[in-house]
């Protein structure tokens, strides 16, 4: 017989995966109908995956996919489009990246693409995704719930998304792609906050004039948009023109951050302008200045003209950000301190994932009750991942912001959309450092999953202008 002869059942591994899905959805459906027509949906869902998945175009849209529905889609939406299990959900996001890290995997070590970019930020990365999962073990002996564990495993397990930019995204032209999605969806997630204003669903808040409403979106997302626009912005290359869309969308950007009425968001932003002061070149420093300034002018006067009570309201909820007495103030301090006894307790390792503190608010009439929420990030590290866990996070932030100020001076400047990435990702970054004392920013679903695509997008930008100077003068953009 010949040695090289084609297998007698050469689709049988086919056929038996068809005869294990079809039997599971029927021991599901036996259990419970519902199940069984979610198994089904499921797996009608994966032969479709099956043609993309660890692909390179494949693999480019279930990213694209993730940040889409992660920027865009409504809480209360994602709320409704979730599936329940233990308590809690799988929502739609989690469904998308679970393709999409199956698909990275697949593509990565199929040997069609490029290598992938090198970054220092890669081994802090992966080990601090390592240790989330002995976090969630320590959890799991400590007796927390599984619904919470949950819960904080898959805020974490988003970091995951820079090691797909960083393998995929490692070419000018997906960078682009990706930058004019983040625009889009910038503007999305303006205009659906406009439509839920319009039908009164803003928030409550204080220090503001009456009738005055927190703007209801995801604050974050504008947050980070202005933040990045703003270096997009400062280091554009002298004597060419920028197009009137990047200042119309920084003002969109702007605007949003301002009517969240998030006082930690506005001192954020301008740490992260701080940041910017610093690593610039001085003409690009003075740009910074003097459009900041005009800008701001711009949309005080604007504001102003449009709705007094909003912008007396911006004037007095900027002013109350030292009031000590605010109830926000106390609430956090308070917390604060019950955390702090949890930590000094189990410092090292940590409580787990899933880690609950007694939270006392009698002092306001309230009985004491467990909660898991913490504003405070860097509790939050400490609590549930211990001195270990917030090692890994601040040796991930030094491998970010430190290695590239050696090479920042001699980047070139003639391409905006590269240098913009580089120097805005970092200055998101820190501005997220700043804005985490006060609402965590780096454990949070939605804020990680665009945080860890830009921390890659600006490292491969990066590598693309650090390629450059090797090749010498003159070599194309």
């Amino acid at each position: 017989m010949r040695s090289d002869a084609a297998p007698r059942y050469p689709d049988r591994w086919f056929w038996v995966g068809i005869v294990l899905a079809y039997a599971a959805i029927v021991a599901a459906a036996l259990w419970t109908p519902v199940l069984g027509a979610v198994l089904a949906a499921l797996v009608g869902v994966g032969a479709l995956l099956a043609t993309i998945v660890g692909t390179r175009r494949g693999t480019l849209f279930l990213g694209a996919l993730l940040i889409a529905v992660d920027l865009v889609l409504p809480s209360d939406v994602a709320l409704r489009l979730r599936i329940p299990v233990g308590g809690g959900g799988i929502y739609i996001q989690d469904l998308i990246l679970g393709v999409l890290l199956v698909s990275v995997v697949l593509g990565a070590t199929s040997g069609r693409r490029p290598g992938a970019v090198t970054s220092p930020v890669r081994l802090p990365i992966l080990l601090f995704l390592c240790w989330t999962a002995v976090a969630a073990f320590i959890g799991s002996q400590n007796g927390n719930q599984v619904k919470f564990i949950l819960q904080d495993a898959r805020s974490l397990v988003y970091y995951a998304v820079f090691f797909f930019a960083v393998t995929f995204l490692t070419d000018r032209r997906e960078l682009l792609g990706f930058l004019r999605l983040l625009a889009v969806c910038t503007v999305v997630a303006f205009a659906l906050g406009a439509v839920y204003a319009a039908l009164g669903r803003g928030g409550a808040v204080e220090f503001v004039e009456a009738g005055v409403s927190r703007f209801p979106a995801a604050d974050f997302i504008f947050l980070m948009a202005a933040m990045m626009l703003a270096a997009f912005v400062v280091v554009w290359p002298a004597g060419r023109r920028r197009p009137a869309w990047l200042w119309l969308l920084l003002l969109v950007a702007l605007l949003g951050l301002v009517l969240s009425f998030v006082r930690g968001n506005w001192v954020a932003f301008a740490a992260g302008l701080a940041y910017l002061m610093v690593v610039l070149h001085v003409r690009e420093r003075m740009r910074l200045v003097v459009g900041g300034l005009a800008v701001a002018l711009i949309l005080g006067v604007g504001l102003a003209a449009v709705s007094p009570a909003v912008f007396s309201s911006v004037v007095s909820r900027a002013l109350a950000v030292r009031a000590m007495d605010d109830p926000n103030v106390q609430y956090r301090l308070i917390e604060n301190q019950e955390v702090g006894r949890q930590i000094a307790e189990k410092p090292v390792l940590g409580n787990g994932l899933g880690a609950e503190f007694l939270f006392d608010w009698s002092r306001y009439g309230v009985a004491p009750f467990l909660k898991t929420y913490i504003h405070n990030n860097y509790y939050w590290f400490l609590q549930r991942l211990g001195i270990i866990g917030l090692g890994l996070f601040v040796w991930m932030t030094i491998a970010f912001l430190v290695p590239w100020m050696s090479v920042r001076s001699t980047l070139p400047r003639d391409d905006p959309w590269l240098s913009g990435l580089v120097f805005g990702g970092r200055a998101l970054f820190v501005a997220l450092l700043v804005n985490s004392i006060t609402s965590p920013r780096f454990n949070t679903m939605d804020s990680v999953a665009v945080l860890a695509l830009l921390m890659g997008m600006s490292e491969a930008a990066l590598a693309l202008l650090r390629d450059r100077v090797a090749r010498g003068p003159g070599a194309p953009a």
